[in-house]
């Protein structure tokens, strides 16, 4: 039997643990052609979450489009692929599909050659460099009309909406919620993990997403839920786990769902020969990962300063703690609260720390936190 425990890239089926409430609930704001903000820390498996939803969506009769914003440096391939990859849903045809974006006044058809002499039809900005807004709103709006007209409801969900930032932000964040806020057949999921952007789109009054559609905070899978899934495939896989104390896992990996499941990926293999799990296993997995990636870590290491890395070692010491308090300041001996923060701020943006939504500074990658503990004990 093939190792079930899968953390890279995107999980699916079986595989894929819980998160079944949040699939419930975001098939019935796209039913209602609702619009959802998914917000969560990087790792907690959003993306998993979408393309597990695709497949519920289907059984429901509802058409799916993904597009990651990383995948678009400019607004303008971006306003091409989300028109291309709706109207191509919407009609199969290559010769209807060239005949209705030929009637488009920003857009235009691209007609190319498959491999095996087929021809496809694709979409291309009418004057290219220019027009790039005008292009999204007409694409959405010429979508919308289109489903409207087959009588079809497509979910378009969009990852990393935060970089939309990248493309004049607000002025589009204005454009797109004239468009969108009429649209009945086209739904929308906006995901992304930069939680505090996220989250000032929505929250902030002045903002055009201001109370748009729902929010949904994406948090760890419930303890019990995640025991119950990851017992059933070690019972599958034949191996013994009576007396484990799952929550030593859980603990070590802040119950951020990437860590647990590259921690279990890991107990399966070292397990493997004894099929016996146990407690001073479950204890060993964090160091064997951080050992695993020291080389990695290593290069972080060399691009921090001196005064980071003394409060990266306090912090890996006490994790969770209030860096400006005057008690970690103390029994760390770091300081003044001025360099504190300039540290911290320069960490966020090395992507090494972040910033919690209740204000505390974690670890990006947790088992940095352990590579850093290892490294101060040698």
């Amino acid at each position: 039997m093939d190792n079930p425990f899968r953390y890279a890239g995107v999980v699916t089926g079986p595989y894929f643990a819980d998160r079944e409430k949040e699939i419930r609930e975001l098939i019935s704001e796209m039913k209602s052609t609702g619009k959802v903000f998914l917000v969560s820390p990087r790792r907690y498996g959003k993306t998993c979450l979408i393309f597990n939803l695709k497949e519920k969506l289907s059984r429901e009769g509802l058409s799916f489009v993904y597009l990651d914003l990383n995948a678009y440096p400019d607004l303008a391939s971006f306003s091409v692929a989300i028109t291309e990859k709706i109207c191509r849903i919407l009609e199969s045809s290559t010769e209807k599909l060239t005949k209705l974006i030929s009637a488009l006044r920003y857009l235009r058809p691209r007609v190319e050659v498959s491999p095996d002499g087929s021809l496809t039809a694709g979409v291309e900005l009418n004057v290219p460099g220019k027009d790039a807004l005008a292009a999204l709103l007409e694409g959405l709006h010429y979508s919308e009309q289109l489903a409207k007209k087959k009588n079809r409801k497509i979910v378009v969900a969009i990852d990393e909406f935060s970089e939309l930032e990248k493309y004049d932000g607000q002025t589009l964040e204005k454009a797109i919620r004239s468009e969108i806020q009429t649209h009945t057949h086209l739904s929308y999921i906006f995901s992304g993990s930069a939680q505090s952007v996220m989250l000032a789109m929505v929250r902030d009054p002045k903002r055009a997403f201001y109370r748009m559609g729902r929010t949904m905070q994406l948090g760890p899978i419930e303890r019990a839920q995640y025991r119950e899934f990851i017992c059933s495939w070690l019972e599958k896989g034949g191996y013994d786990y009576g007396g484990t104390n799952f929550d030593l896992l859980f603990d070590a990996a802040e119950d951020v769902p990437y860590n647990v499941q590259r921690m279990c990926n890991l107990l399966w293999e070292m397990a493997k020969p004894s099929k016996k799990v146990t407690n001073e296993l479950l204890e060993e997995l964090p160091l064997i990962i951080a050992e695993q990636d020291s080389a990695h870590f290593e290069l972080i290491w060399q691009t921090v300063s001196r005064a980071q890395r003394v409060l990266l070692i306090a912090l890996a010491k006490e994790p969770g703690a209030k860096p400006f308090s005057r008690q970690f300041q103390l029994s760390h001996r770091i300081g003044p609260s001025s360099s504190i923060k300039a540290s911290l701020d320069s960490l966020v943006k090395k992507g090494i720390l972040y910033r919690t939504i209740a204000g505390k500074y974690k670890f990006s990658d947790t088992f940095m936190r352990y590579w850093i503990l290892s490294l101060i004990q040698n």
